[in-house]
């Protein structure tokens, strides 16, 4: 064996931190200014360079769109969670795998170069979790091709580092599936969940809009869009805070699936939008949508779905979607009362959060929670709020 001098050491480190600035300056960083305002204004760009466009002919084909649509700018496959411990106490859970095209990634043809750092395509991912008293929230960023994010088929997998969704019968199909993923306490230092959870999908997928086009604003730019709103969710939460013996809490619930891709989803009128999942105690589901634009009128959509999982398409003629009061919360006005009607349904509730402060303070920050659901029915669900 040779034995390296401390000079030779010394030089070897050098050029090891000569390369890895070379790598770092070389690429984009991961959160760009495009993929750091997804959640607020101006996301993606539509007067900008844009990747594929989503097609009104194209109908969504299952389990084959489970997977990565590459071609388009952003994607996401995006699940929350309404969940009770055995005494009955509310947990709110949210995980969420983004995917991004960054068009002036290097990007050679050649399969050698394409599975390395020559990839187009960057990730990134949030988990959540709620208690009334405490929030554990954490993200994670990998570029594709080098092994650190997965979306793949048999079994179907969504992976980011050690979080995983994998499919559990070895098959394409989304579900039945496995959650796995730790998130670092934000209300208590020293504190991290852990959660392993099993998902049954209990009723159909549901295509929003037209055949899953799904448009999202006056000026028609859309988005292909389904969901899974009918899945059983149950597992463990496994609670660890320095000083403190570890906490064990077995949970069940009703849980949401989105996944959904674009080039065009908003553009340099948009102010940000507000989205609502509901689990109506009546087994009826419903999802509404608002686009708040600058200088016109907000634009508001959704679905309805039965509780065998027939769905209606809502047109912004079918629905009014409209905040009844504000809330200050970590020094924004964000509003956590909502009215919602459907007067075809028969349907006319107010939709509050359950906790005030459901604030995720990541790099890309928005507002996300627990909600209930009062008035002509009763239920629950979540509220998603950006832009604020």
């Amino acid at each position: 064996m040779v034995k390296l001098t401390r000079t030779t050491w010394l030089l070897f480190a050098c050029a090891l931190i000569i390369l890895i600035l070379i790598a770092l300056f070389t690429y984009k960083p991961l959160v760009d200014e495009a993929t750091s305002s997804i959640f607020g204004r101006n996301v993606y760009s539509a007067d900008g360079q844009i990747g594929q466009v989503a097609d009104p002919d194209y109908v969504i084909n299952l389990p084959q769109d489970h997977g990565s649509h590459a071609l388009f700018d952003i994607e996401w496959w995006y699940l929350t969670a309404n969940l009770r411990d055995i005494e009955g106490n509310p947990y709110g859970l949210q995980w969420t795998l983004f995917r991004f095209r960054n068009p002036s990634a290097p990007v050679n043809n050649e399969a050698s170069e394409i599975s390395t750092w020559h990839n187009d395509q960057m990730f990134m991912a949030h988990a959540s979790v709620h208690s009334l008293q405490d929030h554990w929230f954490s993200e994670k960023f990998a570029r594709g091709g080098v092994g650190n994010a997965e979306v793949s088929s048999f079994p179907f997998t969504l992976a980011i580092d050690d979080w995983s969704w994998v499919n559990t019968i070895n098959t394409s199909g989304l579900l039945p599936a496995a959650l796995n993923f730790s998130a670092v306490g934000k209300s208590k230092q020293n504190s991290t969940i852990t959660a392993s959870l099993n998902l049954q999908q209990t009723g159909p997928f549901v295509l929003h809009g037209d055949n899953g086009y799904s448009i999202k604003s006056n000026a028609g730019h859309a988005s292909h869009y389904y969901s899974a709103p009918f899945i059983d969710i149950a597992g463990k939460l496994v609670i660890s805070t320095q000083g403190a013996p570890q906490k064990e809490v077995e949970v069940s619930g009703q849980a949401w699936f989105d996944q959904e891709w674009t080039s065009q989803l908003l553009d340099d009128n948009t102010l940000g939008w507000d989205w609502v999942s509901l689990h109506l105690d009546s087994g009826e589901k419903v999802m509404a949508f608002r686009m708040r634009l600058n200088d016109q009128k907000d634009y508001i959509t959704g679905s309805y779905m039965d509780a065998a999982g027939k769905q209606t398409t809502l047109l912004p003629s079918d629905l009014d979607l409209r905040p009844v009061n504000t809330t200050i919360v970590r020094e924004k006005e964000f509003p956590l009362k909502w009215r919602l009607s459907i007067p075809s349904k028969s349907i006319d509730i107010t939709i509050t959060s359950i906790k005030d402060d459901q604030y995720n303070d990541a790099s890309i920050p928005y507002y996300e929670g627990m909600v209930r659901i009062e008035g002509s029915h009763r239920g629950e669900g979540f509220i998603e709020l950006t832009g604020y």
